[in-house]
């Protein structure tokens, strides 16, 4: 079972869109292969390995329309929905939406969100009467915060919380399941500073005035009893309406590169040169980086650090666990801990209610 982006690593070399080649191809050291008994492959960039994976009987989903439909008798499954990371949550809803520019611009306009890829995942991998493990990335809230994007990864967690309610919901019908949900290290030093004084109309017309903090700073962020209370309203997708809203909540940085900045809902992601087509048009024409973009209202915040983007901090992350397990995650632990209670608890460590054996 293997469902995300990264179809450039299946594609034989030479096809438009592979990134393969005989510098990047890949074969298991002599160690792995002789400890787990298998071959060690060969290096082969021609290769089609889509096709390879359906030669073994794996069905294959393209995009978000067949992996509904594969996912319905499937054993095992392969899904890859772009070429390389796929679009995040807000361009993938406002594809949805009707306003599709980003997604098409990107060659991926059907993709799947977190959830209904989770969804898919769980109903081939219970067919496994021996168990499964599952793990579910939502890889872009690190990516967005990186790019100091409030708005996409605000959404990408969005979809990375509705993806968990699918795993509870399998967990209550299942009650030998474990959830387990955590995060390898924080991104950006995330916080709401306050919320902004003025309507969106009023922001957007600051935005243009190129007057820089005395417009997009002074008068427009408010703290403490200062601050505008904003009112999201939420679309039955599960989505925000907008993000653009009146008194909107503002983001601000701990560890950040230094950026443009004018609050509002940036309509294009930055480029992304992990894409195959990056250097061409028209994901070319996109911002390359956070002091490319909202230049219009010549208001720089200047980062603590000397990057090009925000960097991981050392501040502490969640961990929450329900179900078989459970609870076994209490108070703070080393991040190496989470393994050893996960496995206590696959291994009959603890009954189906997290008690202790």
């Amino acid at each position: 079972m293997l469902l995300g982006g990264g179809r450039k690593w299946f594609l034989p070399s030479g096809t438009p869109g592979s990134a393969r080649s005989a510098t990047n191809d890949y074969q298991l050291p002599a160690e792995l292969a002789n400890g787990w008994g298998v071959a060690p492959g060969a290096i082969d960039p021609s290769r089609d390995l889509i096709n390879d994976f359906v030669a073994a009987g794996f069905h294959y989903a393209p995009d978000r329309t067949s992996l509904q439909t594969a996912a319905v008798n499937a054993h095992r499954l392969l899904g890859l929905f772009a070429y390389s990371n796929m679009n995040v949550a807000l361009d993938k809803i406002e594809g949805r939406r009707g306003n599709a520019s980003v997604v098409t611009d990107f060659g991926f306009p059907d993709q799947p969100m977190l959830d209904e890829m989770t969804s898919a995942a769980l109903r081939v991998l219970s067919r496994d009467h021996d168990g499964f493990v599952l793990m579910v990335e939502a890889a872009s809230i690190d990516k967005q915060a990186h790019n100091m994007d409030t708005e996409r990864w605000i959404l990408d967690t969005i979809e990375f919380d509705r993806a968990i309610e699918v795993c509870h919901d399998f967990a209550r019908c299942n009650g030998d399941t474990g959830v387990i949900v955590t995060a390898d290290h924080e991104c950006a030093g995330v916080n709401i500073i306050g919320g902004s004084r003025v309507t969106d109309a009023d922001l957007a017309n600051r935005a243009a005035s190129g007057a820089g903090a005395a417009q997009l700073r002074n008068g427009v962020v408010g703290t403490y009893d200062a601050a505008g209370f904003p009112r999201y309203a939420m679309g039955n997708d599960g989505y925000p309406i907008t993000t653009n809203v009146d008194q909107r909540m503002l983001i601000g940085y701990a560890a950040n590169a230094d950026r443009y900045e004018d609050w509002r809902t940036n309509p294009q992601p930055l480029r992304d040169s992990q894409q195959p087509f990056n250097n061409v048009p028209p994901l070319s024409l996109y911002p390359n980086l956070p002091t490319n973009r909202d230049v219009a209202g010549n208001f720089l915040v200047t980062g603590q650090i000397a990057d090009p983007v925000a960097s991981h901090t050392a501040s502490d992350i969640p961990v929450s666990a329900g179900g078989r397990g459970s609870s076994l995650f209490t108070g703070v632990m080393d991040n190496t801990d989470v393994f050893f209670k996960a496995m206590q608890a696959v291994l009959g460590g603890v009954d189906q209610r997290g008690r202790n054996h």
